[in-house]
């Protein structure tokens, strides 16, 4: 039986003379929400683009879904499994909501269909808006409803409420919820601790491309009163032993 979704040991990624990654060795367990926190720049998106095979990395080790991955690229029938949605996505500004659906559902033979999803991330009173003329938090719940069209077992979500009002961030947040406890293993990278907070099974610090803290909520708050709390009290406390 399959107990990690995602399996990474040693993996280091640079850019020029800047270590974005270093040593960076973390698992995610099936059928688990694990949010990724850390300041801007701390590896959160790097690692996401390592695991996919996105760009160039070094590591010892990295499985996905049981299956051992090395270089750039993932095969194809492992990308069918996997759903993505990164930062700052975007689509073509000129089709409706309904039109990016039946173009990205084309591609894939078992996913869901259009209205399937529609229903699913209730964009009913969307699909026929063009996309440039969507709101910020309407256009990620778009690209949200994209990155789901497969039926992924894995799913990444870099970023996924940024833009958002409070209203459409607690219906991303029901959605992310319902996908778990359907057996789906969910990356989710933020900067909102009460998202991380809300939502995560389990939650990884990263700080200057490195683990800081890997542990449960209750572990996390054990000696402080929130999440936020013990998150200022770590990023303090490696600042001043930098």
């Amino acid at each position: 039986m399959l107990t990690h979704a995602v399996k990474v040991q040693a993996l280091s990624k640079h850019y020029g003379n800047h270590t974005a990654l270093d040593n960076v060795s973390l698992s995610i367990p099936t059928q688990c929400i694990v949010a990724i926190l850390g300041q801007n720049g701390a590896g959160k998106t790097s690692f996401i683009n390592s695991v996919l095979g996105l760009h160039s990395y070094q590591a010892e080790h990295i499985s996905i879904l049981g299956e051992l991955v090395t270089g750039q690229g993932r095969p194809a029938a492992l990308r069918n499994k996997m759903g993505v949605m990164m930062q700052m996505g975007n689509l073509n500004a000129h089709l409706t909501v309904a039109e990016q659906l039946d173009l990205f559902c084309s591609y894939y033979s078992h996913g869901y269909t259009p209205n399937e999803l529609i229903a699913l991330c209730n964009l009913s009173t969307i699909k026929h808006q063009r996309f440039g003329r969507l709101s910020g938090g309407q256009r990620q719940l778009v690209l949200f409803a994209i990155a789901l069209i497969s039926k992924p077992q894995l799913l990444f979500l870099d970023e996924p409420s940024a833009g958002m009002d409070i209203e459409v961030r607690q219906q991303l947040w029901q959605h992310i919820r319902t996908l778990r406890d359907n057996g789906c293993s969910i990356v989710l990278t933020t900067h909102y601790i009460e998202e991380a907070e809300l939502l995560a099974d389990r939650i990884v610090m990263l700080h200057q491309g490195s683990v800081l803290a890997d542990a449960t909520l209750a572990e996390f708050t054990a000696q402080h009163p929130s999440l936020e709390q013990t998150y200022m009290h770590l990023i303090q406390q490696e600042t001043a032993h930098a």
